[in-house]
């Protein structure tokens, strides 16, 4: 892993140190090309970068030497020698991404290219005889075997959890349902038994995260992700930064008042009025109300619209209440975009979209674009695997993380 170059301090030292910086933006410029086309050729990244030929031999040689550039293949059939085609080395790097959820966890492996190589789900029957360090040393483990690789081929492992993370102290707040994960110090611990450098971010920024990247808000620097399940939260993306708040409570949407939805108090460890209008207690209550039976909000949302009848009644009154939180979100923050995802949301598809938009544009005349998730697959854990590589790659490739957008989480 290449260090970061350092602060020049004087005009000798900017001086002396300028063609090695040269040489560095040269090398990110071309590494960030091959990311986002995969291959390219010699002459193709000198058109797209304005360098001359020799210096795009140089640095590509240099990058090979580096192990972070590989040759894939020749484009033969042209005048002259045939042309080699280079990409980034995807296994010069791996990150592990882990969703953790109150039942067990998920991780999966990917290469530095974001291929995704394996992933491996732990199970926890019971929290009360869990250890957090134990659940998550067996899914890194278990991963890896998965993968046909050892830990020191991983360069960081990105945790998603519930709750509120701490952005001073990194202490994790409102988790309860997932025991022992609100211990003082548990990341240092994470990172000292795993020998891997570990973040630990907030599932429904990660999330977020995901839908910029791959999901239906490639396209938006400005934009709100509402995520509904057992437990319902908010990812904010605002002017291309996650915001994760001045105490990383931004987003606990579930905490909502609602008028008429007797909530218990926070103070004493109650969720919130949103929580219990639309979230799994709240879908428990509307099942016994309209006689439709699912083991999960998801699976109740699926049985209602499958049963129609008093179903079609269940997926109205759940959409009335999604769109109070719904409202909120768009009279106050007022985002370019409004993404509807979690399992509830994807159970519930475009029949339960289109009622949550109506039932909204009755109560908000802020009316920005609403639309579904399109992350079938775990969007926590694309989040967490994207965050590592964002990391990762700034490493390598000799870059900064920016803090507020990418590790705040």
């Amino acid at each position: 892993m290449t260090s970061l170059p350092s602060s020049p301090n004087t005009a000798e030292q900017r001086s002396a140190d300028s063609p090695r910086l040269l040489r560095e933006i040269n090398d990110q410029v071309v590494l960030r090309l091959l990311l986002e086309h995969g291959q390219l050729t010699r002459g193709r990244i000198g058109e797209l970068t304005g360098l001359s030929k020799p210096t795009v031999s140089s640095l590509l040689s240099r990058l090979e030497a580096r192990g972070l550039v590989t040759t894939t293949g020749v484009v033969a059939g042209g005048p002259g020698p045939n042309a080699r085609i280079y990409a980034v080395a995807s296994r010069a790097a791996h990150v592990i991404g882990v969703h953790v959820e109150q039942g067990g966890c998920v991780a999966g492996l990917a290469t530095l290219t974001g291929d995704l190589v394996a992933t491996f789900d732990v199970p926890v029957h019971e929290r009360r005889v869990a250890s957090p360090v134990g659940e998550i040393s067996a899914a890194v483990d278990g991963v890896l075997a998965a993968g046909g690789l050892t830990r020191q081929a991983v360069h960081r492992v990105v945790v998603a959890t519930p709750g509120v993370i701490d952005p001073a102290t990194g202490r994790l707040r409102h988790a309860r349902h997932i025991r022992g994960w609100e211990t003082p110090g548990l990341i240092d611990r994470l990172t000292e038994t795993l020998g891997i450098p570990v973040i630990h971010g907030n599932d429904v920024n990660l999330a977020a995260v995901a839908e910029g990247t791959h999901g239906v808000a490639q396209d938006s620097s400005d934009y709100a992700l509402l995520w509904l399940d057992r437990g319902v939260g908010l990812g904010l993306v605002l002017g291309g930064a996650l915001r994760a708040g001045a105490h990383g409570g931004a987003g606990e949407i579930g905490y909502l008042g609602v008028p008429g939805v007797d909530a218990p108090r926070a103070d004493r460890g109650g969720t919130g009025g949103f929580q219990q209008l639309v979230g799994g207690q709240g879908l428990k209550v509307l099942a016994r109300r309209y006689g439709v039976r699912g083991s999960t909000p998801a699976g109740i949302v699926s049985s209602a619209l499958a049963a129609g009848g008093p179903g079609d009644a269940l997926i109205a009154e759940l959409a009335s209440g999604i769109a109070i939180g719904a409202a909120a979100v768009t009279n106050l923050i007022d985002p370019g975009l409004l993404v509807i995802g979690g399992p509830v949301a994807l159970a519930g598809g475009q029949v339960l979209l289109d009622l949550v938009v109506t039932h909204l544009h009755q109560i908000s005349f802020v009316r920005p674009p609403v639309v579904l998730t399109t992350l079938v697959s775990d969007g926590v854990l694309l989040g967490a695997i994207e965050v590592a590589l964002r990391v990762v790659r700034g490493q390598l490739f000799g870059q900064v993380p920016t803090v507020g957008g990418i590790v705040a989480l």
